[in-house]
């Protein structure tokens, strides 16, 4: 007579889980503790058991790891993004796999590619300067969720924060306190979180009928470096201005750095106001006044719709406001 093949509920029994608990550390669709693994794996060898095809595919489809493509790893926007994220992905049994791009197209690019020879099962971007059809032609191949990116397209989630406001909520608020020469140092020229802002920035002037004063605006990289050299270029040309506008927190920092440097009080002579409300901020001197982003937010967000993607071939994510944080850094000169 020829031997019953065993069941998946065999295994179960043996194991003392649930045949939806056996189904799911099959196929790894969900997390199954490492306990339970254990014996669910030594019921299989015991039983003989065999998974169907199907079974077997997804077996070998899923890498329970996700890619993460950032800019800075170093960098504290970043890090508690990330922070968060894992958190958030080691509790449903999943890794990561990161690389950065270092605000470098041709570095994004290939480390993309690489993420994507990687056999993860989907892949987070969180800013940069990617080339739209790069991210679309990704998106052909595995699910991808976007952060600073407002793209739209099969298999693409974009979680995007209204930067274009959170630049004209920055600059309102100097014209409240009564700037009108109102500096912006913005970030990298093509990625579309600097672009937003400086939008925002432009909007808020030309509401105000303010014209836009090209010696006011300098370029920067999100870097306090940048930041440094900027306001140091403004102070050297000997344009007035009363406040600066900065495209994130770090930049900022080095502006404030710079005029210290140069003999000049924040806030007393210059306001400066920045934008992600990085932790370190409300310990800088002075407290610094921002935009505040969702950081702690984004990154399980993003977890969960990239989780979502890979999972059930759907997401639905809804981003919280950017809030404006006063502290000591600004001031009213009416």
């Amino acid at each position: 007579m020829k031997k019953k093949s065993s069941t998946i509920y065999d295994v179960a029994r043996l194991a003392g889980v649930s045949p939806s608990t056996v189904t799911r550390f099959l196929n790894r669709t969900t997390y199954v503790s490492e306990e339970k693994s254990e014996r669910i794996e030594d019921a299989v060898k015991k039983t003989g058991y065999k998974p169907s095809f199907q079974m077997q595919q997804d077996l070998s489809r899923r890498s329970m790891t996700i890619g993460l493509l950032l800019q800075h790893p170093d960098s504290p926007y970043t890090s508690t993004i990330v922070n968060d994220m894992e958190k958030t992905l080691i509790s449903k049994g999943y890794s990561l796999v990161m690389s950065s791009g270092h605000w470098q197209n041709n570095i994004g690019n290939h480390a993309v590619d690489y993420l994507t020879k990687s056999n993860v099962d989907g892949i987070i971007i969180i800013t940069g300067n990617l080339d739209n059809q790069k991210i679309l032609a990704t998106a052909k191949q595995l699910p991808v969720v976007t952060v600073g990116y407002d793209i739209e397209g099969d298999n693409i989630c974009s979680l995007n924060l209204d930067n274009v406001m959170g630049g004209y909520i920055a600059t309102l608020h100097l014209l409240q306190q009564g700037h009108t020469n109102i500096a912006h140092i913005g970030g990298i020229s093509s990625q579309p979180d600097a672009i937003a802002r400086f939008d925002g920035y432009k909007r808020a002037l030309g509401e105000a009928s303010i014209p836009i004063n090209s010696k006011l605006v300098k370029s920067g990289d999100f870097g306090m470096e940048s930041g440094y050299s900027a306001t140091k270029d403004l102070i050297e040309s000997r344009v007035y201005f009363s406040a600066i506008f900065a495209a994130n927190d770090l930049t900022a920092y080095g502006a404030i750095k710079a005029l210290h440097d140069n003999g000049l009080k924040v806030p007393e002579d210059v306001s400066v106001l920045g934008f992600d409300d990085l932790p370190t901020s409300k310990y800088f001197t002075p407290a610094l006044t921002t935009l505040r982003q969702p950081i702690e937010e984004i990154g399980t967000m993003c977890a969960n719709s990239i989780l979502s993607m890979v999972l059930k071939g759907q997401y639905e994510a809804r981003v919280p406001p950017i809030d404006l944080i006063i502290r000591q850094s600004t001031k009213s000169i009416w």
